[in-house]
């Protein structure tokens, strides 16, 4: 337990130097920084069109009220820019890595390999722009739908969004992994990326068996339904077991296809 916990400790720390070598890389091109914010945050309106178009026709899916739904597109923008800033921008170079052997340099070093191939990188204007943008949305629909602000709430939906986050990190690296035995994975990136959108609206708007698929099967709906369900009290006593367990079933799958998948790689020397 002490090793795993110091283990734990120093892949913080090099993680925290990781962001900071980001963000120093970026203010170098600060044009390129601005363009960024500047694109993102017009994908941002877009994603606003949805708020929009909900509150104009004050339409109530399931019981779920326009303030509800704002509750669930927060919490979508909010982690679409973990994803983007933190997850994509390096699993979109993972296969580079593996097709030029720039992964014989990871090898090289005292950290794991996954960690330092798939988190290395973050974009701080794909991930500021969403997050804070996601978070304004959420304080506003929680203030509005009178949601008690206590331990219990804060805690387990921050809990939700913590669990949501080891959801995605695992379930759209899964593919990316694929690179360690195909030459040309951009198109399975592309399918995965568009699932991701599915999280744009409540779940409640698709038919019963596309929720259970989208749950049990294709846990794409665990991710951005599950924390405002549990603010909201709407979460299922299944549902809640299915978040505690899930993540721990994809880190073992992602780690155990990384390790099969890291044996089958044929360094750039070899």
């Amino acid at each position: 337990m002490r090793n795993l916990l110091r283990e734990l400790k120093k892949h913080f720390l090099i993680y925290i130097l990781f962001v900071k070598n980001s963000i120093m890389a970026q203010m170098e091109y600060r044009f390129n920084f601005i363009g960024n914010l500047a694109m993102e945050s017009g994908y941002l309106l877009v994603k606003l069109s949805y708020v929009m178009v909900v509150y104009r026709s004050n339409v109530t899916i399931n019981g779920l009220t326009p303030d509800a739904i704002l509750l669930f597109i927060g919490t979508f923008v909010a982690l679409t820019g973990v994803y983007a800033g933190m997850f994509m921008i390096n699993m979109y170079g993972l296969r580079n890595k593996i097709k030029d052997g720039d992964l014989d340099i990871i090898l090289t070093k005292p950290v794991s390999v996954q960690f330092m191939a798939t988190l290395r990188q973050v974009d701080l204007g794909l991930f500021s722009v969403d997050v804070i943008a996601g978070a304004v949305m959420v304080i506003i629909a929680w203030n509005r739908l009178g949601i008690p602000v206590t331990f219990l709430t804060i805690g387990g939906y921050l809990g939700f969004i913590a669990l949501s986050c080891v959801v995605s990190y695992c379930l759209f690296l899964l593919p990316q992994i694929l690179s360690f035995w195909l030459m040309n994975t951009s198109a399975i990136a592309e399918i995965t990326d568009s699932f991701w959108d599915f999280n744009n609206m409540p779940m409640d708007i698709y038919t019963n068996w596309i929720k259970q698929i989208g749950v049990f099967v294709l846990p794409i709906f665990v991710i951005t339904n599950f924390p405002p369900m549990f603010a909201l009290g709407k979460m299922p006593p299944a549902y809640m077991a299915w978040a505690l367990v899930l993540p721990f079933i994809l880190l073992a799958v992602v780690r155990a296809a990384w390790s099969k998948g890291l044996r089958s790689y044929s360094s750039a020397s070899s």
